[in-house]
This record gives structure tokens, C-alpha cells and sequence, in this order.
């Protein structure tokens, strides 16, 4: 797993989140990814741990070639979109009500060879896990999506569910609470094989002032024995 923790200067504020066009390169192309904040809110609008999550992919620390991805509360897609492009077959998930505009991005921005490696689908946290088989990923990204309380046990049981022992996690996040601290926690008592490591990014404007805490770990869940 690759936890990226951060703290944004305030002189960045919400002003990027209004505009319609958010554009960042990525995997030698250009990406512009449509933002409707006014409409959808925090779903549709660009979050700096799913740039610093795109930088981390296209650095080339893990393997997406050929290998089997799913994006977990994916938004505007902006990280599918980069793992797609840099050759992970990915599923992109989302609540219902986001869908349509994420899969408006994914289509904007992946060429039509590589549009079939991309699926935009419906997944809610703790329901209908039934309809991914578990284990079935290599790969579990999430970009920003540690914030909710209530969406913690349901999320932890989502990755359980999508995880087999030879999965990696990777998430970026800001730690804004200490309920985030606390889902921390409750991520290393149940996955093992973790290793902290303080790195800078290189992503966009926000990288030269945000010192980065990367969190790696495979899927292995460590209440199953496994």
C-alpha cells in the first residue's frame, strides 16, 4: 500500500475546484478532466492525493502492465485514466449517482485501443461485493477516499473482499482528522507487511512544498492468517 498523508497550503484554497477543465500530464498525454462541483460536489472535482497518486503510478514503482487494477471511489477517474494509459486493465468504480460523469472523463481522455482495458462500474462500499470475485485484483487504488467515519468498516471490508494475499494497496490520502489517523490504524492491524518510507512527490505545483509519507504493504489481511 502507498499512503501518501499530506497538509495543503492554505494559499491553494477552493478556487481549483471550481473551474471546469482541470489539465495535467500524464503518461506523455495531455489529460483535461472535466469538473462539475456545482452539481456533484467532492466526486466531481480533481483532489491533490489523486495527482500525487497518478505521479506515484507513473514513477514506475509498481507494475501496471497487463496487471488487473480497480479504482475505489474514483470521481472524476483521473487515476484510472493514468493506470489505463500506463497499461493496467482497470475498473473504475463509483457510487451510481457519479457515474455517468466519470465515465463522460474516461472517455475523453483514453484512445480508442485503449478504452476497452477501461470499465466504469458501480460500486458502492460494503453491497453487492458479490458482483466483483474476490481476490480478483492485483491492484486497489484510492485517491482521497479516507474521510468518511461511517464509510470505514465498509470500506475496510471492501478491500478484504477485493484482495488476495499477492495484492497491493495503494492509497493516497490527507490526513485532515484523527479519525484518519485512526483508519490508519485499523488498516495496519488488519493488512501485514508494511513499510514506512518519507519520500517528496513530484506532482504538480503542490509537490515542491508537501513533504509526502508513502505506506507500502501487500493485501495480505493479517485477521485471516493468511
Amino acid at each position: 500500500m502507498a499512503l501518501v498523508p499530506y497538509e495543503e497550503a492554505a494559499a491553494v484554497g477552493l478556487q481549483k475546484f471550481h473551474k471546469p477543465v482541470a489539465t495535467f500530464s500524464f503518461a506523455d498525454r495531455t489529460i483535461r478532466i472535466r469538473q462539475d462541483w456545482r452539481q456533484l460536489g467532492v466526486a466531481a472535482v480533481v483532489w491533490d492525493a489523486a495527482v500525487v497518486l497518478a505521479a506515484y503510478l507513473e514513477m514506475g514503482a509498481v507494475e501496471l502492465r497487463g496487471r488487473a487494477a480497480v479504482e475505489l471511489g474514483a470521481g472524476t477517474g483521473l487515476v484510472g485514466i493514468v493506470a489505463a494509459l500506463l497499461g493496467a486493465h482497470v475498473t473504475i468504480t463509483d457510487r451510481k449517482v457519479a457515474l455517468d460523469f466519470l465515465k463522460s472523463n474516461v472517455q475523453a481522455n483514453l484512445p480508442p485501443h485503449i478504452q476497452p482495458k477501461a470499465v466504469v462500474k458501480e460500486l458502492t462500499w460494503g453491497q453487492n461485493l458479490g458482483s466483483f470475485s474476490s481476490g480478483e485484483f492485483d491492484l486497489i487504488l484510492g485517491a482521497d477516499i479516507i474521510y468518511l467515519e461511517e464509510t470505514f468498516t465498509d470500506l475496510l471490508q471492501t478491500l478484504e473482499h477485493l484482495c488476495s494475499n499477492h495484492s497491493v494497496i495503494l492509497l493516497a490520502c490527507r490526513i485532515r482528522y484523527e479519525r484518519d489517523s485512526n483508519f490508519l490504524a485499523m488498516l495496519e492491524r488488519q493488512f501485514t507487511n508494511s513499510t514506512w518510507t518519507v519520500s517528496r512527490s513530484c506532482s504538480e505545483e503542490a509537490a515542491l512544498r508537501e513533504q509526502r509519507l508513502f505506506w507500502e504493504t501487500d493485501g495480505t489481511a493479517g485477521g485471516q492468517g493468511s
